[in-house]
């Protein structure tokens, strides 16, 4: 029967192995944004009092502002909300910032699992109370690592009701340019001049 010690390695690794397959997804997804890049919203106001937002991809220079803020430059000119190009940089960006946060749950996991590991060598046993003190700190990480993965979800949700959306006003356009071509064709058959 394995060890508390070996039990609690072994829950280590699996946290580790599902850090790294989830990283590996990530990967397998697309394109990854440059590390100090982010999309920037602006608006452009017209002389009727409409307003239009549009979006450009910015990248971070080695100048700062007064205040001490990062300054940028434009990268990439992205359009408005609907286009293509802000979906895909949009996705990028939170592909790049969700690696970043699990590489970090990975650093941690590795320094507590090599910790563990030379405790272990260095006295040959661990005490109740680090046993304890370890297992409570991998808790908190396996709760992180849970809405880690209920944040993915609930995303992939919403990319998925944003993809439906987009198919059902894609079907109401064709099914009223459908309607405009039977309502011409029977124009035509009738012999009117449309």
């Amino acid at each position: 029967m394995p060890s508390e010690k070996e039990r609690e390695l072994g829950r280590l690794e699996d946290r580790m192995s599902f850090i790294n397959k989830r990283m590996a997804e990530i990967r397998a997804e697309g394109h990854i944004a440059e590390a100090r890049t982010w999309i920037q919203k602006f608006v452009v106001p017209k002389k009727n009092g409409k307003r239009y937002y549009y979006y450009r991809l910015m990248e971070a220079c080695d100048k700062k502002s007064k205040s001490g803020s990062i300054q940028g430059k434009l990268k990439l000119y992205l359009g408005n909300k609907d286009n293509p190009q802000y979906h895909t940089y949009k996705a990028a960006i939170r592909r790049r910032n969700e690696l970043q946060e699990l590489k970090r749950r990975y650093d941690k996991l590795t320094a507590l699992y090599e910790k563990l590991l030379s405790t272990a060598v260095s006295y040959g046993y661990l005490s109740e109370a680090v046993i304890e003190e370890e297992l409570k700190r991998t808790e908190t990480n396996k709760d992180a690592i849970d809405l880690t993965v209920t944040r993915e979800l609930l995303k992939a949700v919403e990319r998925i009701q944003e993809t439906v959306s987009q198919l059902s006003r894609w079907v109401e356009r064709v099914s009223s340019l459908v309607n405009k071509i039977i309502v011409f064709n029977q124009g035509l058959s009738q012999g009117k001049r449309i």
